[in-house]
């Protein structure tokens, strides 16, 4: 069967060429060092939406294993040990982990945990619901080796419970919980799922166990999808310069007290209302419930703290309102130190807990949760001593604990949580060979444990399966599925990947960074396709793939579409088949809704409009077409764009003066939806004669005009070359400013550049270098934009242009559309650049944008939303889509244009 699905899968693609040189990421050397995507996930073809796991390869981190690390699902590591050495931290390990090969599916590699011990290592995502990871230990030494490797599977999100061994398998259930935007969208989803892990040998050892490093035993957190918040206290965790908190979710503690009542509190570990996710999420987003400690509740305490030393507290008031907003920026020191985890001693009658001192005159209290109940009450209040035996407790019951110091009036954020749960140590085991007891209830690990026996210069091999399935589904097919994946052939993945990958451009750069790069980018935009299936009769991407969020995960709109321009050189037919999935979904009036899924058509009113995304629609399709020359998917696209342009335009016109403003919810359909300077600092876009809205259509009515020509329909090509020509010339009559030398939106009814106060909408923002893009600046304007673009103290930052001039004082390298750089942005201003003879410009915008890219990948080996101008970084969402736009930008720039195979 697996063979059969393969066979189908390669033969949809073309047959593979001979090669000369065997292919770029067949053949990589690639440390932790190296510019390389390194996150996985299964071909379009075996994939599905409900349930899917992707893989992060954290091969890079020196304190941390070489680990295939999942958002929700759990970890697959790996750990090897020697005599009494136990190696699993790469920076433990003799030879550091180094890529072979990579594919979106796969990936090689080798590294040394011991000194003349060799592992080469496959890894494949075999579907969306099943992975491997094959092995070979070699024996290079002159003497025999006797090994011990365990596999082991993590899970730091929620403990896996139900677990079962039988021989060579361990079976467990875990829960993957959808976010607040899936179940709002009505989205199908998965959140119990069983499990199966296999060993292709019998184990020595398999188990579980309810702590990694004598950590307390996770209790999950509880979930209320019935419940209605009540004076909800919502709001994100900020590092300095409003800078978000990657990794929030596992890093950041929060306290909640209310009415200055100190005898009770709740914590990231309460649950929330109504939703099913965690407190606090790993973008910083926390949600905390006061109604939990009192549904009349008038005033909220937070404080928050992330790591040991950045810490903040706010206060608010409350009313009846469901949900009030209130962030906490993070600062050094603003709390007083911490108490690390305390050590706890269960007996039948008492539970004694014991802690180090932060500092002289110190004092303590001690919080007590029973769960399941949401609340900490105080048990001890400022004790003098580093220690309290709690007798009041039922032996029968599960307690939590938490201990905060007090310097004077100051109260610390609290300690981790210890608890009375029974605790098993995997350190413990691999390390002593501490063997637990029974299954835990919560597992932290399940793992196998195997001895190889090793003669000198031999090998042996061995291979893990991780199969997963709806909780309900049949679990003998699951074990099947596993069975069958033991057996699988390796080579298939890289055949099938190698076909896939052979008609695509194979430029050389004359930067080896920068052809990283390009084979990272080709990775991410192919790992982000899903198949038919649902509503949608053809393939389609989302946003991200793997960590799993529903934002970006529902669906895919115009403006991500811009990187078709780029996977259309990958897979022409795949690219032209995404741009059909809204063709598919149109409205009979032309109405294109503003994304759309295989099972989301996401249709937002507003104030009676229907919210649409940003027309850069029939421009993509004759950039497709461009690049495919497929005559029926023009056919098929000249009626859709035109139908499309009709509709928007005369809906979006309200003072019928020939100038369109954004509709709908505006904000979102105008693409820069959080942290604009205009929107935010001076008013709403519908306001607003809109630059960026009427550039895009000027492009839409010259795409129109060009396919309309190629279809020979020149009476129709000449209605569109007349709209263009007639909306440009209101573009540089309405929106040029001759003093800034820029273009500027400007107030709806008077058209002038002041809406509240004098001039308030001369904001620089990148919006303003869209004529050059559209074609509509003339020489001169041309010039200026060019100045102004090539400042450093304002667009010519270190890393690319960013959305905003660097000289606003609302600019925020890392905040949103008030400073980073947008990766299709830029390509928009580097086309304009290139048709307005600027051919060395673009090129050295290029470099910047690629430059920092790059930098980000060789430290986290991901493609991200957006990025800094002005330093190596990357934010705030990772496996972005439109990141890959970046190879069609170096394409352009670098040598010929090369066409399609």
């Amino acid at each position: 069967m697996l063979r059969k699905l393969f066979q189908a899968a390669f033969l949809s693609l073309v047959a593979i060429p001979t090669f000369c040189q065997t292919p770029y990421l067949s053949n990589l050397k690639a440390g932790k060092d190296f510019p390389l995507y390194a996150t996985y996930a299964a071909a379009m073809e075996r994939s599905n939406f409900v349930l899917d796991e992707g893989y992060e390869f954290r091969y890079y981190a020196d304190s941390l294993g070489a680990d295939f690390v999942t958002d929700t699902g759990g970890d697959l590591g790996l750990g090897f040990k020697l005599k009494d050495k136990w190696v699993y931290k790469v920076a433990d390990m003799y030879k550091a982990p180094v890529i072979t090969s990579s594919y979106p599916d796969m990936v090689t590699y080798e590294f040394y945990p011991f000194k003349d011990i060799k592992v080469e290592a496959f890894f494949a995502v075999h579907s969306s619901t099943a992975a491997l990871l094959d092995i070979k230990v070699q024996n290079n030494s002159r003497a025999k080796a006797t090994l011990t490797v365990v596999p082991f599977m993590r899970n730091d999100y929620r403990a896996f419970r139900n677990v079962g061994t039988s021989g060579s398998m361990i079976t467990f259930d875990h829960e993957e919980y959808p976010d607040g935007w899936t179940l709002n969208h009505e989205l199908p989803y998965t959140d119990s799922i069983q499990n199966v892990f296999l060993l292709s040998e019998k184990p020595d050892f398999a188990g579980s166990f309810s702590s990694k490093y004598n950590e307390a035993p996770a209790i999950p957190f509880s979930v209320d999808l019935t419940g209605q918040a009540k004076r909800q206290v919502n709001g994100r965790t900020y590092l300095p310069g409003k800078v978000r908190i990657a990794d929030a979710g596992r890093t950041v503690r929060l306290q909640l007290f209310v009415d200055d009542d100190l005898s009770q509190m709740i914590t990231e570990k309460s649950p929330v209302v109504g939703g099913a996710q965690p407190v606090i999420d790993n973008g910083g987003y926390f949600r905390l419930e006061t109604a939990l400690l009192n549904p009349a509740a008038n005033k909220y305490t937070i404080a928050a703290q992330y790591g040991s030393q950045m810490s903040g507290r706010i206060t608010g008031t409350l009313d009846d309102k469901t949900q009030r907003r209130a962030d906490v920026d993070l600062e050094k020191k603003a709390l007083p130190a911490s108490v690390g985890e305390p050590g706890i001693k269960v007996t039948p009658n008492a539970i004694a807990l014991q802690w180090q001192p932060v500092k002289a005159g110190t004092r303590y209290s001690v919080y007590r949760r029973a769960y399941p109940e949401a609340v900490y009450k105080r048990v001890a209040n400022r004790l003098e001593a580093t220690t309290y035996t709690d007798t009041s407790i039922n032996p029968e019951a599960v307690y939590g604990y938490v201990v905060v110091a007090h310097d004077g009036d100051r109260m610390s954020i609290h300690s981790p949580e210890v608890n009375n749960l029974p605790k098993t140590v995997f350190d413990a085991y691999v390390q002593r060979g501490v063997k637990p007891g029974a299954p835990a209830k919560y597992a932290k690990v399940v793992a196998f444990s195997k001895k190889l026996k090793l003669k000198p210069g031999k090998s042996a091999e061995l291979r893990v399966v991780r199969v997963v399935a709806a909780k309900e589904d049949e679990r003998q097919k699951l074990m099947q599925e596993a069975q069958d994946l033991l057996a699988q052939d390796l080579q298939e993945y890289k055949k099938y990947n190698e076909a896939l990958f052979s008609k695509t451009p194979a430029p050389e750069f004359e930067d080896p960074e920068k052809t990283a790069l390009y084979w990272s980018a080709n990775n991410m935009m192919r790992q982000v396709f899903y198949p038919a299936e649902g509503k949608s009769d053809y393939n389609y991407y989302v946003f991200s793939r793997e960590p799993t969020w529903g934002w970006g995960h529902g669906g895919q709109v115009f403006h991500e579409s811009i990187t078709m321009l780029a996977y259309a050189y990958i897979d022409p037919v795949s690219a032209m088949n995404s741009q059909r999935v809204y063709l598919q979904r149109q409205y009979p009036n032309g109405y294109i809704n503003y994304r759309t899924g295989s099972y989301l058509d996401e249709i937002i009113k507003h104030n009676g409009q229907l919210t649409s995304s940003a027309p850069w629609y029939s421009w993509l399709n004759w950039e497709v077409y461009k690049i495919t020359q497929d005559e029926a998917f023009l056919k098929e696209m000249y009626g859709s764009s035109k139908k499309f342009f009709e509709f928007y335009v005369s809906n979006r016109d309200s003072d019928k003066d020939g100038l369109c403003e954004w509709g709908g919810e505006a904000i979102l359909e105008s693409v820069r939806d959080a942290l604009v300077a205009v929107w935010d600092e001076v008013g709403y876009p519908t306001n607003f004669e809109s630059l960026d809205l009427n550039c895009m259509l000027v492009m839409e009515a010259k795409s129109l005009e060009a396919m309309a020509r190629k279809l020979g329909l020149e009476e129709e090509a000449n209605r569109w070359k007349a709209d263009h020509e007639r909306r440009a010339a209101l573009i540089n009559k309405t929106f040029w400013d001759e003093e800034n030398g820029f273009y500027y939106n400007v107030d709806k009814n008077t058209h002038r550049f002041t809406f509240k106060e004098e001039n308030d909408l001369k904001r620089d923002e990148i919006i303003g270098f869209l004529p050059l893009w559209a074609g509509i600046a003339d020489k001169q304007q041309a010039e200026r934009l060019v100045s102004k673009l090539t400042d450093p103290e304002q667009f010519w930052r270190p890393y690319g242009v960013p959305s905003l001039s660097a000289k606003d004082p609302y600019y925020n390298a890392k905040g949103y559309w008030n400073g980073p750089v947008w990766v299709e942005w830029d390509y928009l201003i580097m086309r304009g650049l290139m048709d307005y003879g600027y051919k060395q410009e673009a090129r050295e915008l290029v470099d910047r944008v690629a430059a920092g890219m790059t930098e980000v990948l060789k430290k986290d080996h991901n493609l991200w939303e957006f990025y800094s101008p002005d330093e190596a970084w990357g934010g705030y969402h990772r496996t972005y889509i439109w990141a890959g736009i970046i190879n069609r930008m170096m394409l352009d720039t670098y040598k010929t244009k090369p066409q399609v195979k």
